[in-house]
């Protein structure tokens, strides 16, 4: 049955002279739909967003893995895995119908082999993917239904994530705070308004529509309210790029190496190798393992709130920061529903079996529990690890199979290593093989973390994280342009 069509209403305050929204009023059901999008995975914005949302270099992951060769990953499914990532909060947003509606939230569907009623451990298996094969080696085409009394439901005076009927106030830039006439006073100072009279009331309807624009534009921009209620889409409107803070220090580069050497000293780290321009220190591209390609792509399944809490609150992708640090505010003054509510906002976990062994930031993932179905009794059963090819319930595991090397542009268009590739990136930036120079780098958390938020606001990525530039040089910094391979 298609989802309950709705929308929600929402009141604006607006600078008639400036064309702006000073900030809106609402009730709970559209800051929870706001709140939301923390606990949606990277991959599922990227998708909603579109391909030309400019998201730093992340469309060109996510091309990349829609380009990549089914054999070159360990199961058909880890593709479908990282282009539409679970969310570990499936089960408390699914109370959120626009979110539903425009795709943010796809229901699980649970396959096993026609004998799952047998109570026996060959049939206490549950697969997310049709036709996976049973311990029993069957077929798992069987769809099945998950008792739904089991979800988390909001009922009463209380939401999804927030309790109570308070009112809300929601800035330009997404900061969200309870309604207060001490506080609209205080924003009009801040905002140099004296005038009232420059100021009106317009009210407007929220629908999908609109919650699809806003996820774009969050993401993006520093006014989404405005860009999307009053028109003002200032596409190229982007924070300058700023490493400074969790890059790499020129004194901490791993000076050239051979691979004994770095294997011997960093026994915990992958090795990568970077082809790059001598005279400007420009990387064109990157050669590593499976190892390094699966790191790349299992950043799509990571929460964007749990990005924002991995790099410190700084991510500078448009207002995000903004939405995460009201989490904080609203559970100062006793907003929130309960401290798993807030868990599953300010540090969401990935969805079962989206950690991966290569994995080298701190991000936890969720403990997979067995569930109960029913059809004519009700039976619990355990979800497989379609990471892996056979009957395993296990964590753990990776998207990409090995042995393989893979070459990285600065871009992170990521391609199975071909020489020919790489030579056809001299080419198309017109650099003599001469000045082409290898490095020798190591990847930990620390080099991760800074490819990680370097991979949200750049189109250089590799070139930013292990050649960070100085202020000035930033401030001068031309638009790249992005070459594909092949």
């Amino acid at each position: 049955m298609a989802a309950k069509q709705m929308s929600m209403s929402l009141t604006l305050l607006v600078d008639k002279e400036r064309n702006k929204v000073i900030y809106a009023e609402s009730g709970k059901d559209f800051v929870e739909t706001l709140l939301s999008f923390l606990t949606m995975p990277l991959g599922t914005a990227i998708k909603l967003s579109g391909k030309q949302s400019n998201m730093g270099s992340l469309t060109m992951l996510y091309q990349s893995l829609e380009d990549l060769d089914l054999e070159l990953l360990n199961t058909k499914s880890c593709k479908d895995m990282l282009l539409h990532p679970k969310s570990s909060a499936e089960g408390l947003c699914r109370n959120l119908p626009l979110m539903v509606n425009i795709g943010a939230i796809k229901p699980t569907q649970y396959y096993a082999c026609k004998s799952w009623l047998l109570v026996d451990e060959l049939h206490n298996l549950v697969s997310t993917v049709e036709n996976a094969r049973c311990r029993c080696g069957a077929t798992m085409d069987f769809q099945i239904t998950k008792n739904k009394w089991l979800d988390v439901d909001a009922n009463g005076e209380d939401g999804v994530f927030i309790k109570g009927k308070m009112g809300f106030m929601i800035r330009d830039d997404l900061q969200v705070s309870v309604v207060s006439s001490t506080a609209s006073f205080a924003l009009l100072r801040e905002l140099g308004i004296s005038d009232a009279s420059i100021l009106e009331q317009r009210n407007v309807n929220v629908g999908e529509e609109e919650v699809l624009h806003l996820l774009k534009r969050l993401l993006l921009s520093k006014t989404p309210l405005t860009d999307v209620f009053l028109g003002e889409l200032n596409v190229d409107e982007r924070v300058d790029l700023d490493l400074k803070v969790i890059a790499l220090d020129s004194e901490e580069m791993v000076q050239p190496q051979t691979e004994k050497e770095i294997c011997t000293e960093y026994s915990k780290k992958m090795i990568v190798k970077l082809y790059q321009n001598k005279l400007n220190k420009k990387v064109l591209y990157a050669e590593g393992g499976e190892e390094f390609a699966d790191l790349l792509f299992s950043l799509l399944a990571f929460p964007l709130g749990s990005i924002v809490k991995c790099l410190g609150g700084r991510t500078s992708m448009g207002c995000l920061d903004n939405l995460y640090k009201s989490v904080e505010d609203l559970n100062f003054k006793d907003c929130m529903k309960s401290e798993e509510c807030k868990a599953m906002l300010l540090d969401p976990k990935l969805a079962p079996y989206f950690g991966t062994k290569n994995q080298l930031l701190q991000i936890e993932e969720q403990v997979p529990c067995p569930m109960v179905f029913s059809l004519l009794i009700s039976r619990q059963l355990s979800t497989m690890n379609q990471k892996f090819p056979d009957t395993v319930t296990e964590v753990g595991g990776s998207f990409v199979a090995g042995p393989a090397m893979f070459m990285v542009t600065d871009e992170l268009v990521v391609k199975p290593l071909s020489p020919i590739l790489g030579l056809s990136l001299l080419g198309n930036f017109h650099i003599p093989v001469s000045d082409i120079e290898e490095q020798i780098v190591c990847m930990g958390e620390k080099e991760a973390m800074s490819l990680l938020r370097a991979s949200l606001i750049s189109n250089s990525v590799l070139s930013d994280v292990f050649y960070p530039k100085k202020p000035r040089q930033m401030e001068t910094k031309p638009k790249r342009r992005i070459l594909t391979l092949g």
